[in-house]
């Protein structure tokens, strides 16, 4: 759904974007506590037992978007 086929939505000022972005933000995390499948709570459990274990480590946002940027 591109911004293009709301025309509308295009001449809204910088800050309404901004607030209605937060809203469908919002409503989109409305269902945050839906299940999440046996799988996925693996990774997650087993990446989290590296990281509090000092296995990996965090990185700041700029060496994220560094290691995006080369992909």
């Amino acid at each position: 759904m591109p911004l293009a086929d709301y025309p509308d939505l295009q001449k809204l000022s910088r800050r309404a974007k901004n607030q209605l972005a937060e809203e469908l933000w919002q409503a989109a995390n409305a269902n945050a506590d839906a299940p999440v499948s046996a799988a996925h709570r693996r990774t997650l459990d087993s990446r989290w037992a590296d990281y509090k274990s000092g296995k990996t480590k965090a990185i700041s946002l700029a060496e994220l978007n560094h290691r995006l940027a080369a992909k």
